[in-house]
């Protein structure tokens, strides 16, 4: 095993799940009913037995603080490992010089001082199960400078936009351009990032000596040629939550449990943070088809093709199909719902049908009553 240090990074300014990221970050928002995205990326670093992790928030961390907590719901042991959230304390001209290079710098002097000799940097919003001990060992085998983790794929025009295309030069990495939806086949990057402690350093120092305004994205597509950048191809399930049709897509076709293995396994488990609530509660009057349903609901009404959150209700004679309700989200007598998502706590009470598409999905607001 190879010890290492997790860095988990925030989207960028094009990353932006409409609705839902008006009160909380990407990794914050709840998905498949029970999880949140960040626990994904956390498992895999602490099922690859990552144990030191550091999670850099852009803004809104209220949600995300609350969920993360201690990390002991991430099997982390407080004695030997550690789960620390980093934010800016100094304050920026503006939003162009808040990026993860620059709060990194900030912190350069925490990650100097740990006792781990190779990081990985990963993002919150990339769906995978990836073993980054099979990522640290090809990197330090082939002496690589930086490893960037990359899948083929061949739904590049309906998948994976505002995601990374990257292009290769004998078996190293030259350039990265942003997906445009122009061909099916790419080679999409995960923005997962390995290197050795050392050499992040460095390129922190010089990063900052070139612009300011660098993402460590945009640094290192920048100086792809003067470094030895390799790739590791993923060859498992793979996502990127950053729109709200890929939030919703992603959603639904996760409802499958033949799809869902392909993401899940019993022996690299998801963890996230629990509650003791109640199971669900199906009503004689119910009907639940093809769906998830978290513990604490109360089903009175028809359900299908939905993921619905904890502790949320639909009442009798409601009709919901097609549609994610985060916890707490009500559904009201008679009310007809489809392809729509409830933020947390709404309550769709008087409008009596709230009816979108697969193209023009409905919102309804944390809290909101309609």
């Amino acid at each position: 095993m190879i010890d290492c240090l997790g860095i988990v990074t925030f989207e960028n300014d094009r990353h932006e799940i409409a609705g839902l990221t008006r009160y909380r970050t990407i990794p914050a928002i709840s998905f498949l009913g029970r999880y949140r995205i960040i626990d994904f990326v956390l498992s895999n670093m602490v099922n690859s037995r990552i144990d030191h992790i550091k999670v850099l928030v852009k803004n809104k961390p209220r949600s995300l603080i609350e969920h993360i907590g201690s990390g002991s719901q991430y099997n982390i042991n407080s004695k030997s490992g550690s789960l620390e959230i980093l934010y800016s304390d100094e304050p920026t001209l503006n939003k162009l010089y808040f990026t993860d290079l620059a709060l990194m710098r900030q912190y350069a002097d925490v990650i100097e001082e740990s006792n781990q000799d190779y990081i990985v940097i990963a993002p919150s919003f990339m769906l995978a199960r990836i073993n980054y001990q099979d990522v640290l060992k090809q990197h330090v085998d082939s002496g690589a400078d930086i490893t960037v983790i990359y899948k083929n794929v061949h739904d590049a025009d309906t998948n994976f936009l505002k995601c990374h295309k990257l292009s290769f030069e004998a078996g190293k990495i030259v350039d990265s351009n942003l997906n445009q939806a122009d061909e099916k086949d790419a080679s999409i990057s995960l923005e997962t990032y390995v290197m050795s402690k050392k050499f992040f350093l460095k390129l922190l120092k010089e990063a900052a000596k070139t612009s300011e305004l660098y993402t460590l994205k945009e640094f290192m597509t920048a100086r792809a040629r003067n470094m030895d950048v390799r790739g590791y191809e993923y060859k498992g399930y793979l996502r990127c939550i950053n729109s709200l049709d890929q939030y919703f897509k992603t959603n639904m076709e996760l409802i499958d449990h033949k799809k869902a293995m392909e993401l899940f396994d019993p022996e690299w488990p998801v963890y996230t943070k629990t509650n003791d609530s109640a199971p669900a509660f199906y009503s004689p009057t119910s009907k639940v088809k093809h769906s998830l349903i978290a513990n604490g609901c109360a089903i009175r009404g028809e359900v299908e093709n939905c993921v619905i959150g904890r502790g949320a209700v639909i009442k009798k004679g409601a009709v919901v199909k097609n549609c994610i309700l985060l916890p707490q989200a009500v559904v009201e007598e008679n009310a007809h719902l489809e392809y729509a998502i409830l933020d947390k706590h709404a309550d769709v009470k008087y409008v009596k049908e709230i009816k979108g598409s697969a193209d023009n999905l409905m919102y309804v607001g944390r809290r909101d009553t309609v």
